[in-house]
């Protein structure tokens, strides 16, 4: 087509060269007039189904199933067991002597008090001193009267005295324990004990599940260029030129 459209042109310019080259060469009227011609290309719009997404498998996993299921446990064998009976006993009251009977010889302490008594601690009489009289210090002789205090004097009051005392017995009472039948053993049979218990069980295992998951298509839509666009010439008819 390209080829086709470049022939055309040649064609065209070479028509066009010639019928204007009598118009430059002698200055006559035109033969023939043209005018430049654009032709855009050619496009149309075509659908095309593409694969988005292409079919396949999965697996789905499908959980383990469980369950509670019950059952009997021995907790306790049976056995034969021992019962000690303890004693029986009783308490019984005893007197005893706690202290026997005794003489104590005892005696009081004589007994003082204190007296006080005025006693002479300086006869007095006469002595000298200076003195200030009227301004005037003068040697006079000065009469010193007797001087007394009290002096502590301890008195017998009463001489004191012995004695005895007679302390009687002193008698407690005492408590003690008596058996009144001994201790013993007894056997007896206990049976087993057993406790019911939920035990968690499978019952089911985890399996695998195949699925098919169609392919995913859809449509497209794009231009595709069918023509090229091309350059040309037209010739016109212009009225009182060609």
């Amino acid at each position: 087509m390209r080829a086709n459209i470049a022939i055309t042109l040649v064609t065209v310019t070479s028509s066009l060269l010639s019928a204007v080259t009598p118009a430059f060469s002698g200055g006559g009227g035109s033969l023939a007039c043209y005018q430049p011609v654009h032709q855009p290309a050619l496009y149309e719009t075509r659908h095309e189904t593409v694969v988005v997404s292409p079919a396949r498998t999965v697996h789905d996993v499908v959980p383990a199933q469980y369950g509670y299921e019950e059952r009997q446990v021995l907790v306790e064998p049976a056995r034969v067991a021992v019962e000690h009976i303890p004693a029986v006993t009783r308490t019984v009251a005893k007197k005893v002597l706690l202290s026997p009977e005794r003489v104590i010889h005892r005696s009081s302490p004589p007994v003082y008090r204190t007296v006080y008594e005025k006693v002479l601690v300086h006869p007095g009489g006469e002595r000298w001193e200076w003195r200030i009289i009227h301004g005037k210090r003068v040697y006079c002789r000065v009469a010193v009267p007797p001087r007394y205090a009290k002096q502590a004097k301890r008195v017998l009051v009463h001489p004191g005295r012995q004695w005895t005392e007679v302390v009687p017995a002193r008698y407690g009472v005492t408590h003690e324990t008596v058996v009144v039948q001994p201790a013993s053993v007894r056997k007896f049979h206990v049976p087993a004990r057993y406790r019911t218990v939920k035990e968690r069980v499978l019952v089911a295992p985890e399996r695998r599940i195949a699925r098919h998951v169609p392919a995913v298509v859809e449509t497209r839509t794009h231009n595709v260029k069918v023509r090229e666009a091309t350059e040309g010439w037209q010739q016109v008819h212009l009225r009182g030129s060609c």
